[in-house]
């Protein structure tokens, strides 16, 4: 596929497997190293009060254990990901790019060093009971960390321990990848957050069953605000970065247009299309379209904002870019103006941010139906958290798989009507 970038008379210096592991490493330790930096000696105690939270939405670990504390752990977890892959023999491309970015992102708000792994196991059971080789099923298991506030919910929030924390979040694990597939086809690969609508089904299940149980969960709000100034300026140096490192090793636009001209369905792999110079470019600047968002509309940079960013950049890999996902943020501002709701309170905000995992809808049919799913998108994603308990981290994945189903449909029978109407004229 490479060849088709080449043909257009641009070169990439593309990264080999040691590259992108460097360079995604690289990334990931920044986080640790800075949050080590500006808060050496609250980071440890701040940690341990983050892994014993419940994590569920929406939990800012920067108000839970401070700005280092939150740094080191979504460090981590991106690292745990990354690490996951590699040992596994998984290419370093698209998707796990893809997946890196997104765990990382939910370790300043919902996943932690210690709760994705039960999730993990239980995935790796499902491998080794189908006989099936793991590497099938890595990118489920990082994707399907967004459960690991069952892990914890059910440890510390209910009282029930690690064990039986754990052994939720294995059975849990388990179950996504037979249910992950048939998602896929609701859908079609028109929103990209899959496993997100996945989760989010699979946890309306469980909080039923706890329901059931006797056991009622509250949403929790924490929502930190006195990082915001510092936030904003990291976000611009480490997309800058990003860019920089992006422009060395790419020549020339064609392989810009290019990418510009896929619609993002999945699965488009932005890095086998049209190389690593060009996707770390399309990174950089889908990052700073959330952090412009966010400062246009006078939104607060802290964990869950961070984490919204970061997952946009990591899918900027895997399906995002500068022409599909502005249409559907500007479908989410819009929302603003004709609902009850102001665009920088913190649903909102988030929902502009992570409504994007619907850019192929935009990509694919144009502009306006994008800023049509964005409102659509912002009506659901408001009510969809209390259906899975906030269980669910990628809510917006949810709400967004939701709302591609609904658009796919109605489309799908659209074109159907027409054909069958052309052809009975022509006959």
């Amino acid at each position: 596929m490479k060849k088709r970038v080449q043909s257009e008379g641009v070169e990439n210096h593309d990264l080999s497997q040691a590259g992108w592991l460097l360079l995604l490493s690289a990334a990931m330790g920044v986080l640790v190293l800075w949050g080590l930096w500006v808060e050496p000696q609250r980071f440890l105690p701040g940690l341990l009060r983050i892994s014993q939270s419940s994590g569920l939405l929406l939990s800012d670990y920067m108000a839970i254990g401070g700005l280092g504390a939150a740094f080191v752990n979504a460090g981590i977890v991106g690292i745990s990901g990354l690490l996951l892959a590699y040992l596994n023999g998984v290419n370093l491309s698209g998707p796990v790019i893809a997946g890196v970015f997104t765990m990382a992102g939910f370790g300043f708000f919902g996943k932690n060093w210690w709760s994705i792994w039960p999730v993990i196991l239980g995935v790796a059971l499902f491998s080794r009971v189908t006989r099936r080789p793991f590497k099938s099923f890595i990118l489920v298991a990082m994707f399907g960390t967004a459960l690991a506030p069952l892990v914890t919910q059910v440890a510390f929030g209910f009282g029930w321990g690690v064990i039986a924390g754990s052994a939720l979040g294995i059975l849990a694990g388990f179950l996504l990848p037979p249910l992950a597939v048939y998602m896929l086809r609701l859908h079609q690969g028109f929103n990209i957050y899959n496993v997100g609508l996945t989760c989010g089904f699979l946890g309306l299940f469980i909080t039923a069953l706890l329901g059931g149980l006797g056991y009622t969960i509250t949403l929790p709000l924490t929502w930190s605000e006195e990082y915001s100034g510092l936030l904003s300026q990291f976000v611009v140096v480490y997309m800058g970065a990003m860019i920089t490192v992006g422009l060395g090793l790419a020549r020339g636009l064609g392989s810009w247009r290019s990418l510009l001209r896929e619609a993002g369905t999945l699965p488009t792999d932005f890095v086998a299309l049209c190389g690593a110079g060009t996707t770390l470019i399309n990174m950089g600047l889908i990052g700073l379209v959330g952090w412009g968002y966010i400062t246009l509309v006078g939104g607060t940079f802290n964990g869950p904002t961070l984490g919204g960013i970061f997952t946009m950049v990591g899918f900027a890999a895997f399906g995002k870019h500068l022409a599909n996902v502005p249409p559907i943020m500007a479908g989410v501002y819009l929302s603003s103006w004709l609902f009850v709701w102001e665009p920088a309170q913190p649903g909102p905000l988030l929902a502009a941010l992570f409504a994007t995992t619907l850019a192929p809808l935009s990509g694919r049919f144009g502009p306006l139906l994008g800023i049509l799913a964005g409102v659509v998108h912002s009506l659901l994603v408001m009510r969809t958290a209390a259906w899975h308990g906030g269980l669910n981290l990628y809510n917006n994945g949810f709400a967004g798989g939701l709302t591609a189903t609904l658009f796919v449909g109605i489309i799908s029978w659209w074109s159907n009507w027409r054909e069958e109407h052309q052809r009975a004229a022509t006959d």
